[in-house]
């Protein structure tokens, strides 16, 4: 191996998993230089609740060597479900175990022995002592996520922002809510002597369900104040499933710092999420989610998109259910001389999904972008036209990409349209023929065709009354169809 040249180990190395590749970087410095290419290459640093977890982010920036190969810094935090109690835990415990049992002797099946084995091996594992444990250990999840949110962590991540600046001149950030996971072999390692110096358990379940949900706001909040005080251009963010309460987070610096972050962004992607729901605090919210009948979060992010001045790239996701109340704030165009959409002219890409809007709204939308290169609207409700003026719409642009994807509920056609991907055409039972999942040769690769102005419109208009999208169903197929009657939820 001495004697191989570099090339051709880096290739070598390509084949290898991340196991094999740290045993190989350990070799030697010369095989330690190609592996850390091979290992750390495109380096996304996820950041959770976790004093450990912050250390290591610390330790990652003092190693300039592999912080030159970082490319984001993601956040991921959450709250515990209110409802998750040790029994509906150890029952998702037991499915996902056997499950993946189930799964890896799905070949040639399993004997009544080794059957027998496996659940007795499991159920030992559900020590008595295990229903303690696991409300010590969400209540040291409940720790971990309150030190996370004081002041000091975000001075903290300023210092060590600054100090990956210096390798690192260029990086993403991406922020991401999703419920914190305990696993069977956490809570089996998990020691509470270890942590017998934390606060004494909270009995009030209330006061911790309103804790949880502040500190989730002060996690994500912390880091963009620290992204923002560093040496950073905060460009480029991700923000996937957030909660509307992030938006309107009460607050005059946290109002004003949603504003400097905004007004700093070349790309955006966000989807808009909620928090879980909560029996505890359904009847105390502690927030206006609707003012004068308008949702304050829509507003919010209305007005939010007018901060920045260079904004490239936009990727928009509504929650559903209120795809409504958002898609009003985007699109009507009844205070339009008002609040005028500033960002929408300089857009270049643009992908919207889960919208519900009218033609009279969605065309001079599409009309006022007037320098977009690239176009994906997907899951749409649209109101008062014809599947077929989207397109033809579409064609007129000339858009260098221009798609039309999942569910389209169309009122004026009686039906919904399907445009399916690569990932979920085998998931539809309405498709009528099976052409594979890379077809090139089916409707939405004519429609594409159409759109892009290679070929005719795939699709007749059909105008005779009773009898509207009975062609429609017959031209359709796996790649794309359409389905009369009202969409089915």
């Amino acid at each position: 191996m001495d004697i191989l040249p570099a090339e051709l180990v880096a290739q070598l190395c390509r084949f290898l998993d991340k196991p094999s590749l740290c045993s190989v970087r350990l070799t030697c410095r010369a095989f330690a230089i190609i592996a850390e290419e091979c290992l750390f290459h495109d380096l996304e640093f996820r950041l959770y609740p976790s004093n450990h977890r912050l250390y290591q982010l610390e330790q990652l920036a003092a190693n300039t060597s592999i912080a030159s190969r970082l490319s984001c810094v993601s956040l991921e935090s959450g709250v515990q479900l209110e409802y998750a109690d040790y029994r509906y835990w150890q029952a998702q415990v037991y499915h996902d175990k056997s499950r993946t049992w189930e799964a890896s002797l799905a070949p040639k099946g399993s004997t009544s022995t080794q059957y027998l084995e496996f659940h007795e091996t499991l159920q030992a594992r559900f020590t008595t002592d295990l229903p303690q444990r696991y409300d010590l250990y969400r209540w040291h999840l409940d720790q971990q996520a309150s030190t996370m949110a004081q002041e000091r962590v975000k001075d903290l991540l300023t210092r060590t922002l600054n100090k990956l600046h210096q390798s690192c001149p260029k990086l993403r950030f991406k922020l991401l809510m999703a419920e914190p996971q305990i696993f069977l072999e956490q809570l089996e390692a998990f020691n509470p002597e270890e942590y017998a110096s934390e606060k004494p358990y909270d009995p009030d379940p209330r006061r911790r369900v309103v804790n949880r949900r502040q500190h989730c706001l002060a996690h994500f909040l912390n880091l963009l104040d620290a992204a923002k005080m560093s040496e950073y251009d905060t460009n480029d963010l991700t923000a996937l499933d957030m909660p509307h309460q992030l938006l309107t987070v009460n607050g005059h610096h946290a109002s004003q710092l949603m504003e400097r972050v905004f007004a700093g962004l070349n790309r955006l992607e966000l989807s808009v999420s909620a928090f879980p729901h909560s029996d505890w605090l359904s009847r105390n919210e502690g927030t206006d989610i609707y003012i004068h009948g308008r949702n304050t979060a829509a507003r919010r992010l209305r007005m939010l998109l007018n901060c920045p001045s260079g904004l490239e790239e936009l990727c928009l996701t509504f929650p559903s259910g209120k795809a409504a109340e958002y898609s009003f704030e985007l699109f009507d165009r009844t205070n339009i001389d008002r609040f005028p959409r500033l960002w929408l002219p300089h857009l270049q890409v643009l992908t919207l999904c889960n919208f519900r809007c009218s033609w009279q709204d969605l065309h001079p939308f599409l009309l006022e972008a007037k320098h977009l290169r690239s176009l994906v609207m997907k899951n749409c409700w649209l109101e008062t036209c014809s599947m077929i003026d989207v397109l033809e719409l579409l064609t007129t642009r000339r858009l260098a990409r221009a798609e039309v994807l999942g569910h389209w509920y169309v009122e004026e056609d009686s039906g919904q349209w399907h445009f399916h991907e690569d990932r979920d055409f085998t998931k539809c039972s309405a498709a009528t023929s099976y052409e594979g999942p890379y077809v090139h040769s089916g409707l939405l690769a004519k429609v594409q065709d159409y759109i892009h102005g290679l070929s005719k419109c795939p699709l007749p208009r059909w105008t005779t009354q009773g009898h509207a999208g009975s062609l429609w169903e017959t031209l359709g197929d796996t790649s794309a169809h359409y389905i009369p009657g009202p969409p089915q939820l």
